[in-house]
């Protein structure tokens, strides 16, 4: 029962993480756009910058609530 609860914890955090990071992405990319930058990103860009952040996301994430 406790690996359950770790791993429901785990979940969460990932899936808080991926929405984190994709609201500060799209927080950033309309910002500029709003500054009047433009910006040419591909997928592959998109996915990586994505990936990427939502890696430290989780980092900062697990930071927090390290006991």
């Amino acid at each position: 029962m406790k690996n359950k609860e770790k791993y429901k914890k785990v979940v969460y955090r990932v899936l808080i993480s991926l929405l984190i990071s994709t609201m500060g992405l799209y927080a950033l990319i309309y910002s500029a756009k709003y500054f009047g930058a433009e910006y040419n990103i591909t997928h592959g860009e998109y996915f990586i910058t994505w990936s990427t952040l939502s890696i430290l996301v989780l980092l900062s994430i697990n930071q927090v609530f390290k006991k």
